[in-house]
């Protein structure tokens, strides 16, 4: 079959084009050449977060995958068949452990039983989507329309050594529903995680994360507010709060903020509380970091979704979906609707 080639410079020109790509390619069955990747940043070519994503993908499909290196330009990958296996992944870096997910469930679900994936890296790290965010929003969404996974985090990862460990479990999906997400409805309930290192302990990271978030959102919703707090042992220090909004209409909006040196506690806490606001006054129910994760499954399922704010991220798969599968998507202001 020819290669379906895709500029990896288009758009958001990052490793969303490949990741969504790859997965695409992997239930097609349609090879695909990628060419430009990352070519405008100043690591371009494949990092080592790219390069599990690969590798973990071609296992499970039996690829044959050339241009396959550190710091290439272009691959060409040829997918087989989709088969259940037993996984175990290591990023080797602090590479986002929730960006690898972002290919590997939508592949999985089309296996013939279970995959399991035992995967190494980072959990939480900057412009990239939290662990937290899987249970907390995407796991819950996803099951709507028919998909189940189970993910247990086992241990934080941090930038700059990462480390840190979860176990997933993606259960093949006997039918895709379509996903209708257009009303946000009354919030019900708050909540969230606040988490540091150990070492953070003695300075309250956590608890100042929280309180700090607590104090914006209680004077705006008249609703239940439950922030956790955590400390943890990992590799290296680190912090970050993930909160996230349940409502009347089974949506779930989420925001989270990654701590920083130089900045204190209160300032964190602070801008993911004002990030949820803004999702919740958008009187959308799908907040801006939900809505480029669920373009692959309403290209594959059909629906019609409501967004907070279209990010280069979302607008650059919908390119993507529509290369592989015909140009099928409706945008009218903040609504994208998918017929199959």
């Amino acid at each position: 079959m020819e290669f379906l080639e895709i500029p990896g410079d288009y758009l958001e020109g990052g490793g969303q084009i490949l990741r969504t790509s790859l997965a695409l390619s992997c239930i097609l069955k349609r090879p695909v050449r990628i060419y430009n990747i990352r070519i405008k940043r100043p690591n371009p070519g494949l990092q080592a977060q790219h390069f599990a994503v690969i590798r973990t993908l071609r296992e499970i499909t039996e690829a044959k995958v050339e241009g396959f290196s550190l710091g290439s330009g272009e691959i060409r990958f040829s997918p087989s068949e989709i088969r259940s296996k037993s996984l175990n992944v290591d990023i080797k870096t602090a590479g986002s452990i929730g960006l690898l997910l972002q290919s590997l469930i939508p592949v999985a679900i089309f296996s013939p039983e279970d995959i399991t994936a035992r995967i190494k890296g980072g959990t939480t790290g900057k412009a990239a989507i939290p662990i937290e965010y899987y249970p907390a929003v995407i796991i819950p969404i996803l099951k709507k329309i028919g998909i189940d996974i189970r993910l247990n985090l086992i241990k934080r990862g941090y930038y700059p050594r990462g480390g840190g460990e979860i176990e997933v479990q993606i259960l093949p999906t006997k039918r895709l529903f379509p996903l209708n997400l257009t009303e946000q409805g009354k919030i019900i309930k708050i909540e969230g995680i606040s988490h540091s290192h150990k070492e953070l302990k003695g300075r309250k990271v956590s608890q100042r994360q929280k309180d700090s978030a607590l104090e914006i959102l209680k004077k705006r919703f008249n609703c239940p507010i439950n922030i956790l707090c955590e400390y943890s042992d990992a590799l290296s220090l680190g912090s970050g709060i993930v909160i996230w909004a349940e409502t009347q209409k089974s949506a779930i909006l989420g925001a989270d903020a990654m701590g920083e040196k130089g900045k204190p506690a209160e300032e964190i806490g602070r801008k993911a509380a004002e990030k949820l606001i803004r999702e919740i006054d958008s009187d959308a129910p799908v907040d801006s970091h939900l809505a480029d994760n669920l373009i692959i499954y309403l290209g594959l399922a059909g629906g019609k979704i409501k967004v907070s704010s279209f990010s280069l991220h979302t607008q650059t798969n919908i390119w993507i979906v529509e290369r592989f599968l015909g140009k099928k998507f409706l945008i009218e202001k903040n609504t994208i609707s998918y017929s199959k």
